[in-house]
């Protein structure tokens, strides 16, 4: 390891060390968060709906001290997490692997096949990872992705492009109750689409009602480059549940919704970071105890995702045990709370909480991608990506906490991501490149998410 490269942990020094007895290269990603092993891989191609694929290498990255995550090639990224704690070699490391691409093939084969039954013109995409159904009457890369019976992801373009949704589920709808035809597919499908129209531009007129509300004048440039403000009222932050007792917590999820707060959850550490991986919440809320796991394992984990640098997990417990307060600070855990009696006053306590940004810090790639700002006319240029925003170099002028609109482009994916942002604090040095808007994420459909996150993903994994 060089000096410039970043100092590992005890848990990486011992999975370097695991990774270079079994003659795999390992080497830390950027910022230390976890290992990115790079594995060759044996001659037998993965049988794809597609056909025959050939896959001389991959990449994963380390989450936590069992779990993989398959980056590279991209076929494979749509695998789970996999569980590598009882792999002696790589040999079955390449065998997990193949286990879960050939149980994820033969689920999408057998939705293709039904979906057949049912007259529905089906194909494959990303070398037969995915299932694609095209949009009636829209362009051809206006495709429906579907990767089992029951789920189906709308697109992000076509007539649903532009339009701010509530939350990333919006997207996904359910079709195993009602698939008696391929009519009866198209109609769901139209139906979806038409509500979630009438629900986007619903959205948009009180976005545009807001917006004129808000101040309508630009401060003069002052002495320091960037002015920003403590977040607007109206945001609605995000809250990942963890653990079952606390899903079932109704007194806690009631006040959270009265709040304005949005929830996911996740039963186990695993599906935790599964969601961790397609979504970006402001906070992560864990119940200490998680079966095999526990909340201190979750907190560690969640800070070796690509992008993340630093999310607020707090850790509930039944009853206060000081191992346990210890190994939560100990991973960086944002409190460590036991059982609140009085719900209320512990949701202000998380709201006070996710009022210091410094609780919360995700990684900025720097990057100089195409953009726009739909409805206004000023030229921009996405100059920094990230989990939580992006920074545009632009001339447009807006005011604080407004809500914009963009579309940027991400062209190693051949694709476009739209979102509804919020102006969080504006770079006004003339002449330079700074000028322009740093923006927060505020509704993002879900394909898009996992798509930046994926795009992050490979950024740090590419290899320069």
């Amino acid at each position: 390891m060089t000096a410039s490269q970043p100092q590992l942990d005890r848990m990486q020094q011992r999975q370097s060390a695991r990774f270079e007895r079994m003659g795999l290269a390992a080497r830390p990603m950027p910022g230390g968060r976890s290992l990115l092993v790079s594995m060759p891989l044996g001659s037998a191609p993965f049988e794809s709906i597609s056909g025959p694929l050939s896959i001389e290498r991959l990449i994963f990255s380390t989450v936590g001290p069992n779990h993989i995550k398959c980056l590279r090639p991209r076929p494979l990224f749509g695998l789970p997490l996999l569980d590598i704690r009882r792999c002696a070699d790589a040999g079955s490391i390449e065998e997990t692997i193949r286990q879960a691409w050939h149980a994820r093939t033969n689920e999408l084969r057998e939705t293709g096949r039904t979906l057949r039954d049912l007259g529905v013109n089906v194909g494959a995409v990303e070398s037969g990872s995915v299932l694609a159904i095209q949009l009636p009457g829209e362009s051809p890369e206006t495709q429906v992705m579907m990767q089992r019976i029951d789920e189906a992801i709308l697109p992000s373009t076509g007539p649903l492009s532009g339009l701010p949704l509530d939350g990333l589920h919006e997207r996904v709808l359910e079709t195993s109750a009602v698939l008696d035809s391929g009519v009866d597919f198209d109609c769901l499908l139209g139906s979806r689409i038409q509500e979630l129209q009438q629900q986007g531009r619903a959205r948009q007129e009180r976005h545009r009602q807001q917006a004129q509300r808000a101040e309508p004048a630009i401060a003069a440039p002052g002495p320091t480059k960037v002015h920003s403000a403590p977040p607007r009222p109206h945001h609605q932050p995000r809250v990942l549940i963890v653990g079952s007792e606390l899903i079932e917590h109704e007194a806690l999820r009631a006040e959270l919704t009265r709040r304005g707060y949005r929830t996911a959850t996740a039963r186990s550490e695993t599906e935790a970071l599964v969601r961790l991986a397609g979504m970006t919440p402001d906070l992560v809320l864990s119940q200490y105890g998680l079966g095999r796991s526990d909340g201190a394992s979750l907190a560690q984990a969640a800070r070796t995702l690509p992008g993340i640098e630093s999310l607020p997990t707090v850790l509930i417990d039944d009853v206060h045990h000081a191992s346990r307060k210890e190994a939560a600070l100990s991973v960086g855990a944002a409190g460590y709370v036991i059982t609140p009696p009085d719900t209320a006053r512990f949701v202000t306590r998380l709201g006070r909480l996710l009022d210091e940004p410094r609780k919360r810090r995700f990684t900025r790639y720097p990057q100089r991608l195409a953009a726009r700002l739909l409805g206004r006319e000023a030229p921009c240029l996405a100059t920094e990506v990230g989990r939580g925003g992006v920074f545009l170099s632009t001339e447009e002028e807006a005011a604080m906490h407004a809500p914009i609109q963009c579309e940027i482009a991400l062209p190693e994916l051949g694709r476009a991501l739209v979102f509804d942002g919020e102006v969080l604090y504006r770079s006004e040095l003339q002449g330079t490149q700074r000028k322009g808007l740093g923006l927060r994420f505020h509704n993002m459909a879900e394909r898009d998410e996992t798509a930046l996150i994926q795009y992050l993903t490979w950024l740090e994994s590419d290899e320069k």
